[in-house]
């Protein structure tokens, strides 16, 4: 899992808890007096071989007690302002994000740098203690000196970064797809325009029972009718991945299957409640993402029906956390499914199977309005 996939006051916790600084994160008392020396760290963070966000994290000391910030402090603007004024090289310049949060009772400021494959960033003119063509690097936790360059070893794996060359095949091409300009299609075959040996490719299921087999989200399209295909991520012949692919509303809408959620009810588990959900930013998701196309009015009307009863989390941490939630308070879940009338004309061929996808159906919804409200609570 990703620390992108944590919560900001998890990830602080963490990385307290290992007692230095490190290649991800890097902790200040106050914000840079001089605004280069902030722009620095910033290139330095986005220096590195790893695939995750980095993070400077103001209001802790050197010797990780929280103090808060006493000193002036940097608004997001200005920081922003300050990089887009610089001259890098490809103008690749560094993403940031800065966040206030309350740990522990006192207030840090967070700026967190996005991972990015534009490496190495480098200066096309000087700026403080910076020079130009030179590269700068976070190894360990120590930044790359002001009057030095980065190690070439380094630097060569900066350069492989950009190339994908750091990567396992599978790992590539699931980033890969969030461009889908690199891809090109013939008929239910994909593939990297870039690296044609890396291929995605789409085989129905024939099997005319197992077309046939529908799910309680089928109901919640205009037309109910579903068939399923296998979704195989290939690097040249091997099948390094698949997914199964559910074509809904007659094959207007076809994305992987959602994944299954449960939650036990009881000391014994005798009140069991099923439901669908994705995780966004999951290889699950991003595969849902490459598939959709929301410009497609058909596609986006079938998208809207289902995430009306199939859950989107933003990361696997806020679906412990929610169904936690859900868990300490059933009367709420009970409240919502037994007002509701939602989907009363399905018929399936059975009135077991109806009466169950209709539970399932209004269950998916209750879920829906309890975490907009749970994430409501945490605004």
């Amino acid at each position: 899992m990703r620390l992108s996939d944590h919560s900001i006051t998890n990830l602080i916790s963490y990385f307290i808890s290992k007692g230095k600084e490190g290649e991800w994160w890097d902790f200040k008392q106050e914000w840079h007096i001089n605004m280069h020396d902030l722009i620095k760290d910033i290139i330095c963070f986005a220096n590195t071989v790893h695939d995750e966000d980095c993070y400077l994290i103001f209001g802790v000391s050197d010797d990780l007690k929280l103090t808060g910030m006493q000193q002036s402090r940097k608004k997001q603007a200005d920081v922003i302002d300050a990089l887009s004024n610089l001259h890098f090289a490809g103008d690749n310049i560094p993403k940031i994000d800065i966040e206030t949060v309350n740990f522990e009772g006192t207030e840090l400021d967070v700026l967190k740098i996005f991972d990015t494959d534009r490496t190495p960033i480098y200066l096309k003119k000087p700026y403080g203690s910076m020079r130009q063509g030179c590269i700068y690097s976070r190894n360990g936790d120590k930044n790359t000196p002001d009057n030095g360059n980065a190690e070439i070893v380094e630097i060569e794996n900066l350069w492989r970064k950009r190339l994908g060359l750091t990567k396992p095949p599978l790992e590539y091409i699931i980033d890969r797809l969030q461009n889908k300009l690199e891809w090109n299609q013939h008929d239910d075959f994909y593939y990297n325009i870039y690296k044609p040996e890396y291929s995605i490719k789409n085989i129905d299921e024939n099997d005319d029972v197992g077309r046939r087999v529908d799910e309680f989200y089928s109901y919640s399209q205009a037309n109910e009718s579903t068939s399923y295909s296998m979704l195989d991520i290939m690097a040249h012949n091997t099948v390094l991945d698949s997914y199964q692919i559910t074509n809904l509303d007659s094959g207007r809408l076809s994305i992987p299957v959602p994944e299954w959620g449960f939650l036990h009810f009881g000391d014994y588990h005798q009140d069991t409640r099923a439901y669908k959900y994705y995780i966004e930013g999951s290889d699950r998701y991003r595969v849902l993402d490459f598939l959709y196309n929301p410009e497609n009015s058909d596609e986006r009307c079938a998208f809207d029906d289902l995430i009306n009863v199939v859950l989107i989390y933003h990361s696997e941490e806020e679906r412990k956390a929610f169904e936690g939630y859900v868990l300490a308070n059933p009367e709420k879940l009970d409240s919502l499914v037994n007002a509701s009338k939602e989907y009363e004309y399905i018929a399936t061929e059975s009135e077991l199977k109806t009466s169950e996808y209709k539970k399932r159906l209004r269950t998916g919804i209750a879920l829906n309005t309890l975490l907009k409200g749970w994430r409501a609570m945490f605004v």
